[in-house]
């Protein structure tokens, strides 16, 4: 997928999934990989020390952090207001 070979060039990144599963799964690949990331959903967080980059679900975006690349997988659910719990 070339949406995630661009991330892990990038210096910082974000991965934005609809489900903890998907998010779990690029956090998994990329870090197998070589490239530290924190996992962030509604049921779990996992932190890598030295991480720029971070695997999360949609609802668990905030707008607080800056990344040089953002991936939304199915974009979208970023303006569903009833998806999750945090207002976007």
């Amino acid at each position: 997928m070339y949406s995630l070979k661009r991330l892990m060039e990038a210096n910082s990144g974000l991965y934005l999934a609809p489900l903890r599963l998907l998010a779990l799964e690029v956090y998994e690949k990329l870090n197998h990989d070589g490239v530290p990331c924190t996992l962030k959903t509604g049921e779990e967080e996992k932190n890598t020390p030295g991480a720029r980059h971070m695997e999360s679900t949609v609802e668990m975006f905030t707008e607080k952090d800056f990344y040089e690349l953002v991936v939304i997988d199915e974009a979208q659910m970023i303006a569903d207001r009833d998806r999750g719990f945090p207002g976007i």
